[in-house]
């Protein structure tokens, strides 16, 4: 394979979004990793098809009121590489080579998965000894996705939302 296929089949992604709310928040939401909509934005849940904020009952792009909630975001991910064969999607099937974000910093902190991709690299990281020290969490942890992919009803998910946020203060 000559260099111009691999760079077409493969784009590196860097995670140029700062972390948002964390040091004030009660509950730090962790996704995998931003969607070209939102790297393009440099804004979490950028995609006005995204129906994260929809889920929280917050509207489009409100930072202000997951501030008010105390709500963090963050994602497992700081930079990977996504092999997508150039189609340019932003699932996360295609991330691969990640390197992770200093989740250090969230001990202390509850800590919910948008996804269960992100529970996944999450635990993937912690495996490796230099994540070991990672706040502990569980499968309990993992939001129903936001996905469109994901057959569950939307009020499902929103009901699984609420139950967790709920436990947590929220």
């Amino acid at each position: 394979m000559n260099i111009k296929t691999l760079l077409k089949k493969t784009i590196l992604s860097r995670h140029k979004i700062k972390p948002f709310n964390i040091d004030a928040a009660k509950v730090v939401i962790l996704g995998t990793f931003p969607g070209e909509e939102s790297l393009k934005c440099n804004k979490y849940y950028s995609n006005p098809t995204n129906k994260f904020w929809e889920l929280l009952g917050i509207k489009f792009g409100d930072f202000e009121a997951l501030k008010d909630k105390g709500i963090g975001l963050w994602d497992v991910i700081k930079y990977c590489d996504r092999d997508d064969n150039g189609k340019n999607t932003s699932a996360d099937k295609h991330i691969k080579n990640e390197v992770y974000n200093d989740l250090f910093k969230l001990n202390g902190k509850n800590i919910l998965f948008n996804g269960k991709k992100a529970y996944n690299y999450y635990i993937k990281a912690k495996k490796n000894p230099k994540y070991a020290n990672w706040p502990e969490v569980d499968e309990d942890k993992i939001l129903k996705s936001s996905s469109a992919a994901l057959s569950m009803k939307f009020e499902e998910k929103q009901k699984d939302w609420n139950k967790k946020l709920k436990k947590l203060g929220i």
